[in-house]
């Protein structure tokens, strides 16, 4: 890559005069000291000449017995140098002072005849004689600090706004030799922080095009960092968590959703100034999406804003049609197609059981989805698939179309969960004793599971007895019909018995006496078999499962009052 040079001045309003005054002394007490130097074979002249802020560019001609000059020349900044590894070194019939990068970075930029040479992480100034070298050494070494602190004063932008601004006028067009690179970071207005960056590549032969829609607040700081590959320089940096939340369009056709972006840089320079801003802009962005979510405080405005993000969902030539209806009892119903099939689910839930630490987003292949699960990992969300029921289930996802609406669905859900949490009450609230074994016993339906139909009834042994309970359960199937009958008294059930106990396709209710004594009278059929120290109930629904373990409860800890 051609270019040309000329003596460029510092430009120094944003650091402070004495600093500048300061590293300009140096630096001019530098340009005083390089001198012309002849060797047996060759002779060279040197310049030092000024970038900006800290930049310095050493032009190094070198001219053979025959006449023939190479041009050398090294862009640096002085802030990057080592002082420790700064030495004088002597080559046969010359000496040089090295100069290194902290760390070796590669952050020289290099030139031979005018075309660009990669980037090294070392310079050698040629020098008089050893005194010359040493006098270099300490000037540098004195400069160094300097340009340390003009560097921390170099960008002053103060507030989130300052900061985007500059970051969309700073992401620009770089050229190479081989290829160019136009590209282009956009401030987007439908969330804060939003951002689409638009980079083409272009080469000779062929120009592609990649778009990356990403938030600033989900850039994990600590993974900015520079890549240097031959002569092209160049910023990348992740997700938090190396979650792939960006959307990325090659060509302007959408291709999923990436982790990591890349932006070229014309120079160390600029590259430097984009981390430095990032940095300071991510925490600031984190705060601005941050408080762009309220923490709402009624059920009716929490899900609301939650139906608001659960919308339709088109990729190519797939689909997915959602809705979501209730408030804590949710049901969630999910239409997939393509261009071969249809396929229809659908959840029904129970806010209560869900665990709101387990509610977040995730990718998978082209989807972006909100997940979430059960406390302790309990079957208790009944799914269907095409109206016919399917399973038990202990997850749910809820998909979304990109990274902002994924993050609304989730504080959504947590708000919803929360809440409902809070303030479930009971259905047999305010009820008496009396009343809550009059619903036990006229409040259990027949089960039908696939060709068997369970009819459970309880009553009570003895009106004048509230602790007598008599269980009748019928079974039907195509094998015939099978009578149990169980008589306990109340008080003799362990209530930290009473549980769900839920398999792929079945759900239960379990029951067992204390200590696991053989005290409950059953018998099978019309005969007296032996006592049983406990029992199960059949259901198909969760909701009519979770109240029949509640006022079993109730009824055994009044009867124990």
């Amino acid at each position: 890559m051609k270019f040309a040079f000329g003596f460029t001045f510092l430009l120094w309003t944003l650091s402070s005069p004495s600093q500048d005054i300061a590293f300009q002394s140096i630096i001019s007490e530098i340009q005083s000291n390089l001198h012309e130097v002849q060797t047996k074979n060759e002779n060279y002249t040197h310049e030092l000449s000024f970038v900006n802020h800290s930049v310095l560019r050493y032009t190094l001609t070198e001219i053979d017995k025959r006449g023939q000059s190479t041009v050398l020349v090294s862009e640096f900044n002085v802030a990057d140098l080592d002082p420790y590894a700064l030495r004088e070194e002597t080559r046969q019939d010359i000496i040089h002072l090295n100069l290194t990068v902290e760390n070796s970075q590669r952050f020289i930029k290099k030139y031979e005849n005018g075309e660009v040479d990669g980037y090294e992480s070392n310079l050698l100034i040629v020098a008089q004689d050893i005194d010359n070298a040493r006098t270099i050494k300490e000037l540098i070494k004195q400069a160094i600090p300097l340009a340390k602190e003009i560097m921390d004063n170099k960008l002053k932008a103060n507030t989130y706004e300052e900061m985007e601004d500059w970051l969309v006028a700073h992401v620009v067009k770089v050229e190479g030799d081989k290829k160019s690179y136009n590209q282009q970071l956009t401030a987007l207005e439908d969330f804060p922080a939003n951002f689409q960056f638009t980079q083409t590549q272009i080469t000779s032969k062929s120009s592609e095009q990649k778009t990356y829609i990403f938030n600033l607040s989900d850039i994990n700081i600590h993974s900015l960092r520079f890549n240097i590959s031959g002569s092209s320089f160049s910023l990348n940096f992740e997700t938090n968590r190396n979650q792939k939340l960006m959307r990325v369009l090659e060509n302007e056709i959408p291709r999923g959703f990436d982790n990591k972006i890349e932006i070229f840089t014309n120079n160390v320079e600029e590259a430097r100034d984009l981390k430095i801003m990032l940095t300071k802009a991510v925490p600031l962005a984190e705060s601005k999406v941050e408080s762009s979510i309220k923490k709402l405080e009624s059920l009716q405005s929490a899900f609301d804003f939650l139906e608001t993000y659960v919308k339709d969902i088109y990729f190519g030539a797939e689909s997915i049609e959602q809705q979501i209806e209730g408030n804590c009892l949710i049901k969630y119903s999910l239409s997939e197609s393509d261009t071969k099939s249809t396929n229809k689910t659908s959840a029904a839930l129970n806010l209560i059981d869900i665990n709101p630490t387990t509610i977040d987003y995730d990718i998978s292949s082209h989807r972006m989805y909100v997940e979430f699960s059960t406390k302790e990992s309990m079957d208790l969300i009944q799914t269907y698939e095409n109206d016919a029921f399917d399973r038990y289930d202990d997850e749910l996802k809820i998909y979304a179309e990109n990274i902002e609406v994924a993050r609304r669905i989730k504080a959504a859900l947590q708000d919803l969960t929360r809440l409902c949490q809070r303030d479930y009450q009971s259905p047999f609230e305010g009820m008496t004793l009396e009343q809550k074994i009059n619903w036990l016993t006229k409040n259990m339906e027949d089960v039908v599971i696939d060709d068997e139909t369970f009819t459970q009834t309880f009553e009570q042994v003895d009106k004048s007895d509230p602790e007598k309970i008599k269980l009748t359960k019928l079974e039907i199937n195509e094998k015939g019909r099978t009578e149990e009958i169980y008589e306990f008294n109340l008080t003799d059930l362990n209530p930290k018995s009473i549980q769900f106990d839920i398999g792929y396709k079945t759900l239960a209710v379990d029951f067992e006496t204390k200590f696991k004594e053989d005290i409950i009278k059953y018998y099978k059929d019309g005969k007296i078999e032996n006592y049983q120290d406990d029992f199960e109930l059949i259901f198909v629904d969760v909701e009519k499962a979770r109240n029949i373990i509640l006022v079993f409860n109730q009824i055994i800890a009044e009867l124990n009052e």
